[in-house]
């Protein structure tokens, strides 16, 4: 019996993973790219797996992670991001961050987090237990969330050091070079040197051109 749950979450693991990953956008008709039914989603940040969730409704639990007050990635997130910066007010479940700060919020999720769901009727805290134990998501940790240390873990500054240009805005330059090195043959591992940026970002920065196309 053992086996054949494990077999059942292997699948679905594997369906999850392996299945259409769909790039943020900051507007409600991006929802609808999502059913209506319970399941599990794995949300990716530049290339990363960071978070993963079970919900009773995917598209309803996809419109909550566009609301501040409706998703605790997006105040994890922000308020790594955003604390001490001038006008800074924290968010809560009542209400979101200032508007400046929410419009910035909206670019970074569009321009580096990518989402995959599917349906999972039963079995979803059991696939989510085991997502998160096997890829341990930063921000699924909530007593690291906690910890001033684990802020300074996950801030930008620390990641830079290894990765220069890491969450910074994509421009069009950006994207025409992109292009270029791509259809020159350059691998990904090579682009990513090139851009001071890490692999994932690079790859679903050109799914993101793509999809533009």
């Amino acid at each position: 019996m053992n086996q054949r749950i494990e077999d059942y979450l292997s699948k679905l693991e594997n369906d999850l993973l392996n299945g259409k990953w769909q790039l943020v956008e900051t507007n409600y008709g991006w929802t609808d790219k999502f059913q209506s039914t319970a399941g599990v989603y794995v949300v990716k940040e530049e290339g990363e797996i960071c978070y993963v969730g079970e919900t009773g409704n995917l598209k309803k639990r996809m419109r909550d992670l566009l609301d501040t007050r409706n998703h605790s990635l997006r105040r994890t997130i922000g308020c790594a991001r955003f604390a001490g910066k001038e006008g800074y007010e924290i968010a809560t479940p009542s209400r979101k961050f200032p508007p400046q700060f929410e419009e910035e919020l909206n670019r970074f999720f569009e321009d580096n987090f990518e989402v995959s769901a599917i349906e999972v009727l039963i079995g979803r805290k059991e696939l989510e237990e085991r997502l998160v134990e096997k890829f341990k998501p930063k921000y699924n940790t909530r007593e690291k969330r906690k910890s001033d240390e684990s802020e300074k873990a996950y801030s930008i500054t620390e990641i830079r050091k290894s990765h220069e240009n890491a969450y910074k805005p994509w421009t069009t330059e950006d994207d025409t070079e992109l292009v270029r090195l791509e259809k020159e043959g350059k691998s990904i591992g090579e682009i990513a040197s090139i851009f001071g940026r890490n692999r994932g970002a690079i790859n679903s920065r050109l799914n993101k051109i793509r999809e533009r196309r």
